[in-house]
């Protein structure tokens, strides 16, 4: 039996022929996925312009040599993504301070101390939607839930976690499609979360996609219900233009920018910056809003590896484009400032 090519490009209909029956419906299916990807990922990347100008070579060693703090560092204390083996890393890249996202790690508390932005609530939140589906994390009568809140509760008190995070609400375009799901932002569950992070100055780190997916009101209410809990939005909302993440940075103080995942290694075309730097159009948001920015790595889905390379992708490809003083800023001083971390 012919098989189906990998994609529609420069594809004969004589080879597209096999295709339309009804054992090759889900060829079709993958194939208009990919295609819709590639148009989602054209538009959002010609928002953010062409590339910013080239660094002096004092930028350039400036964003080398500093430390930094990555808000973005899931350890989920399987295979290679050990406490050990991501202390290693972060020793290797001078990274001095990391967390942002679960799962909450008791050796990385004991290890890094005062230096662990721990988050809790990713592993829990990803449990439920396996077994439950969307309707699951409505739900926050949910063993999982009721003793997440327990242990948040009691690790808040003792000066043991800064928030709770990654919490995928919408996050289309995922290779995963079992993965993918989209719900409210004002739900039970998260709203509990805010509540509580609230209480004790704490954050909640998003992953909602924005662009065509939407989801901007709903920040928009949650920020302003909870003003004494900070927003953090995971990748700075991976299919928003500049304009689209303003607005909300204008209007809602407590609202912050992660900017994790933006290059080459995790997307194909870089969204922010790619071999070329970074695009003008984000560097002069950053430096319009240079308290609102953090940075991440995300070494998720299997890139624990690369972490090395990672870091050096932020150092090379974003950093250097920014002014000194923001440089330092997104790089480490936001997050020593916000969340009280030891120098």
């Amino acid at each position: 039996m012919k098989r189906c090519p990998s994609t529609f490009a420069s594809t004969s209909t004589t080879a597209l022929a096999p295709c339309f029956n009804r054992l090759d419906r889900a060829w079709l299916v993958r194939a208009a996925t990919r295609m819709l990807m590639a148009a989602l990922l054209v538009g959002m990347l010609m928002k953010g312009g062409a590339f910013a100008a080239e660094p002096s070579a004092q930028a350039v060693e400036m964003a080398r040599a500093l430390p930094l703090a990555d808000l973005h560092l899931h350890v989920y204390g399987i295979r290679t993504s050990t406490p050990d083996r991501l202390l290693e890393a972060m020793q290797r890249n001078n990274v001095h301070w990391a967390g942002g996202v679960g799962h909450f790690q008791a050796e990385m508390q004991r290890r890094l101390e005062g230096r662990y932005i721990a988050a809790i609530g990713s592993q829990p939140w990803a449990k439920v939607f396996y077994r439950d589906g969307e309707a699951g994390l409505m739900d926050p009568a949910q063993p999982e839930f009721e003793e997440l809140f327990r242990t948040a509760e009691r690790l808040f008190s003792e000066g043991k976690l800064k928030g709770f995070g990654e919490i995928h609400v919408k996050n289309k375009l995922k290779s995963n499609s079992r993965f993918e799901r989209s719900i409210a932002l004002d739900s039970p569950v998260i709203n509990r979360m805010f509540e509580l992070a609230g209480k004790y100055r704490g954050f909640v780190q998003i992953h909602t996609m924005g662009g065509k997916f939407g989801g901007y009101d709903e920040i928009a209410v949650m920020a302003a219900r909870y003003p004494q809990t900070m927003t953090i939005l995971s990748h700075c909302l991976p299919v928003s233009g500049p304009h689209e993440v303003e607005k909300l940075l204008i209007e809602h103080p407590n609202v912050m920018c992660e900017v994790s995942a933006q290059g080459l290694i995790h997307m194909p075309l870089g969204r922010m910056f790619n071999e070329n730097g970074l695009k003008p159009a984000w560097a002069a948001l950053i430096e319009r809003h240079p308290d609102r920015f953090f940075v991440g790595t995300d070494p998720c889905c299997g890139l624990d590896p690369r972490y090395d390379e990672i870091v050096a992708e932020l150092r090379t490809r974003f950093l250097p484009f920014l002014s000194p003083e923001t440089m330092k800023k997104v790089a480490y001083l936001n997050a020593v400032k916000r969340f009280g971390l030891p120098d």
